[in-house]
């Protein structure tokens, strides 16, 4: 019995102190199904098959593990072993809030990109030595968990599509061919980028949640005119990276291609979404996580009679998020995990000035796809509007963690409104760490960034949006790969609330560090 990838943990949900996990192995097809030993205090279910891959030539299958364990008073390790692979993790004591990472973008979007950094996995194997010396409860991953990129001189259909004019494009019909090509390069894709040492061995210790972006499907997913968005080729190509992104990132069951029926649900699915992944985890200490998918739904919109705006979520979705947001009570910090940053510096304003710096190409997708981009800024606007009415009505302190813009950085949006308060509900955190291995743009391009885009935007009347100067230094941006851990206060007990947040610089010696308090609440 041999196992080709895992373990990789996944984070399924509290409740009632009932801590829940998942497992993934995948082994070589005709294998038999994989032994689970779990030690005492914790329960296991027999190994669950989500798919043969690749799902139209299978030769290897993918076993998904739940495990639920009753959390204790204190902090407790626990190791199980599936098919002779052990996974190592540490479940928080019940009531506490959980010591968390957070990474985005891991991989390379051109293979030249490899040859700007020394180690490929260095960050990962930093957040490993930070792991030892205090443990991480949770791993948050915010989206190009794997770069698709190479598809266009790998898959030998899709280097011939890509050719072709865009007129030629949007009319081509998307084979067999091209289908079984891609079938095969996702399932690939996962299999290699996964296993390697430095990420498998995280992914083994840590419980994930994971939400994509575009690179898990393909560079600027969602922000293409209406003609190339809906081809057949692209609705085939986000069809098969979506199969691929259920059974690896959601660890759920991918029903055979000849099955109608569909797969089921993650537990924490939040209920009445039109499509997609959108979750929402509570009962985390005095922390709940909100994570949205910010790239299912992406479509230009369709009921605008000229192609003008475009799409981040549906309204059906929109409306089951706020009702979800509407029923969070008894927490005192809320999370979100949005895959692009909602308050970042003006592109717009930097557009033009890119044009004329070298290695520009590396931020077009930020440029169309952001959410200050004039298609999403209603979008954006009602988002913000809902996050501060609900930290006002809830006393609920919220802070955004972002990735894809191959910069760390931080911005802070501060609503003055009677309604928002100033006790700190009026106050959003914008909190910005990528990428985990891709590496950042030229300095040029990031200096035209920084002295262009980072003026105070006014978002509406009395809230505004104004980028944080970081390290001893004062910039803006902090150009070199990095990983961010999102630590409460386990020194000072009469304000465990306080979150401590560390970017962790690859060539530093020093955490870059912002200090988030909670909403103070009157008595």
């Amino acid at each position: 019995m041999s196992v080709l990838l895992g373990p990789i943990l996944q984070f399924r949900g509290t409740a009632k102190n009932v801590y829940s996990l998942s497992a993934l192995v995948v082994q070589p097809l005709g294998d038999p199904q994989p032994g689970v030993t779990p030690p005492s205090g914790v329960t296991a279910s027999k190994p669950l098959a989500l798919a043969d891959i690749p799902l139209l030539a299978p030769k290897q299958r993918v076993w998904r593990v739940d495990f639920s364990i009753k959390q204790a008073k204190v902090a407790t390790t626990y190791t199980v072993e599936i098919a002779g692979q052990q996974a190592n993790f540490v479940v928080p004591p019940s009531g506490q809030s959980p010591r968390m990472a957070y990474v985005s973008c891991n991989g390379f979007s051109d293979p030249k990109d490899m040859e700007k950094v020394d180690r490929n996995n260095e960050r990962w194997d930093d957040m490993w030595g930070a792991h030892q010396h205090q443990p991480y409860h949770l791993l948050l991953m915010g989206g190009d968990q794997i770069y698709s990129d190479e598809m266009r001189l790998t898959v030998p259909s899709m280097k011939a599509w890509f050719a072709r004019s865009f007129a030629e494009r949007e009319k081509a019909v998307y084979s067999k061919t091209i289908e079984s090509e891609l079938d095969s390069f996702f399932s690939r894709l996962y299999l290699e980028r996964w296993k390697q040492p430095e990420v498998a061995r995280m992914f083994s210790a840590i419980p994930t949640i994971m939400m994509w972006d575009d690179h898990d499907i393909i560079d600027g997913w969602g922000s293409y005119d209406e003609g190339l968005h809906g081809c057949p080729v692209f609705q085939g190509l986000f069809a098969t990276a979506k199969r691929y992104f259920r059974i690896f990132q959601q660890q759920l069951i991918q029903p055979a291609p000849s099955q109608a029926t569909p797969g089921d649900v993650h537990p924490c699915a939040i209920a009445g979404t039109a499509d997609g992944f959108h979750l929402g985890f509570t009962g985390l200490g005095d922390l709940a996580l909100l994570v949205p998918d910010l790239r299912s739904e992406r479509a230009p919109d369709l009921t605008k009679p000229v192609f003008q705006k475009t799409r981040i979520i549906s309204a059906t979705s929109w409306t089951a998020l706020y009702n979800w947001l509407d029923q969070l009570k008894n927490h005192r910090h809320l999370l979100v995990m949005s895959s692009i940053p909602v308050g970042y510096l003006d592109l717009q304003a930097a557009e033009k000035a890119l044009d004329l710096v070298p290695g520009r190409q590396e931020l077009e997708d930020d440029l169309r796809d952001h959410w200050r981009s004039l298609p999403h800024r209603d979008e954006r606007k009602r988002l913000i509007m809902r996050l501060l009415d609900f930290a006002s009505r809830q006393r609920c302190k919220v802070t955004l963690l972002s990735g894809d813009v191959h910069v760390a950085g931080a911005c802070v949006i501060e609503s003055k409104l009677t309604q928002h308060g100033v006790d700190g509900a009026g106050t959003i955190y914008q909190l910005i760490s990528t990428g985990v291995v891709h590496p950042s743009p030229p300095a040029l391009a990031v200096y035209f960034l920084e002295t262009l885009g980072a003026g105070q935007e006014q978002i509406d009347y009395a809230i505004t949006g104004t980028m944080l100067p970081l390290g001893a230094r004062g910039r803006y941006l902090i150009a070199a790969r990095n990983w961010l851990a999102i630590e409460p206060d386990e020194k000072d007990k009469s304000d465990k609330d306080r979150l401590w947040v560390n970017w962790h610089v690859e060539g530093s010696e020093h955490w870059v560090t912002q200090v988030i308090d909670p909403v103070k609440h009157v008595s």
